[in-house]
């Protein structure tokens, strides 16, 4: 991993390129994606007004994203409005605001004038009746298109969770695959360092060995001498 060094940025600054950065001070390396603010080190204790960033060669390619905002990327302005209608009508001001209105459209017309309004719909209520129904009948179709792009959220989430899962399978199995490898390489080096520590300790214990069966050579030797009377003979020709 090479460091650029024409490429420095200080804490603060937004961030160009996704990409893995180099500390300054103690060479820590952090990954920041694009957009985001670069903060200082957090492997520094006490960074200093200048630590900065290095950028390197390495860079960072992100499978995660906001699916909120690839939506506001691609809808409209009328799937828009139909979230915020079935939004509105699942929540407990809107039931308030039915109960509140058809009270007063009942109480109104039974014959009791009310805020100068007199009776327009008298009982069995037919009008109440026609602009309830046209309203359940746009709200079911708010709800069906807001659950409509919900459940497509949720085949998007799905599939974006597979890709992530499947990327981190990948790159687990990579790094169990170099673990591997620098297992095997471990293996290999313990080997020769075992075979090259036994000769050197063999080597020597050999030459001691050598001494010993030299020295008891010369020893039975001498024996052998002392018992042939060799040096009695040597003394008496002098």
């Amino acid at each position: 991993m090479l460091r650029l060094t024409k490429s420095e940025y200080r804490n603060g600054d937004t961030v160009p390129v996704s990409a893995i950065y180099e500390c300054s001070d103690c060479w820590n390396i952090t990954a920041f994606k694009h957009g985001e603010r670069f903060l200082p080190c957090e492997e520094c204790e006490r960074p200093d007004e200048d630590q900065h960033w290095f950028r390197t060669n390495q860079f960072l390619h992100f499978v995660t994203k906001n699916l909120n905002s690839e939506f506001e990327n691609i809808e409209s302005f009328s799937l828009h409005m139909a979230d915020i209608i079935a939004e509105f009508a699942g929540n407990v001001w809107f039931v308030l605001f039915h109960v509140i209105w058809f009270s007063l459209w009942i109480h109104i017309n039974n014959g009791n004038p009310t805020f100068g309004i007199d009776p327009f719909d008298p009982y069995p209520f037919g009008l109440l009746t026609m602009v309830v129904s046209l309203e359940a009948i746009f709200l079911s179709m708010f709800i069906l298109i807001s659950q409509n792009r919900s459940s497509h959220k949720s085949e998007l989430r799905a599939e974006l969770d597979y890709q992530v899962n499947l990327k981190t399978e990948k790159d687990v199995s990579e790094v169990l695959s170099i673990l591997r490898e620098i297992r095997e390489e471990t293996k290999a080096i313990e080997k020769d360092t075992t075979e090259i520590l036994e000769e050197a300790h063999l080597e020597p214990t050999k030459k001691r060995r050598r001494s010993k069966k030299r020295k008891k050579r010369e020893e039975r030797a001498a024996e052998i001498i002392e018992d042939a009377g060799i040096d009695t003979i040597s003394h008496g020709e002098n």
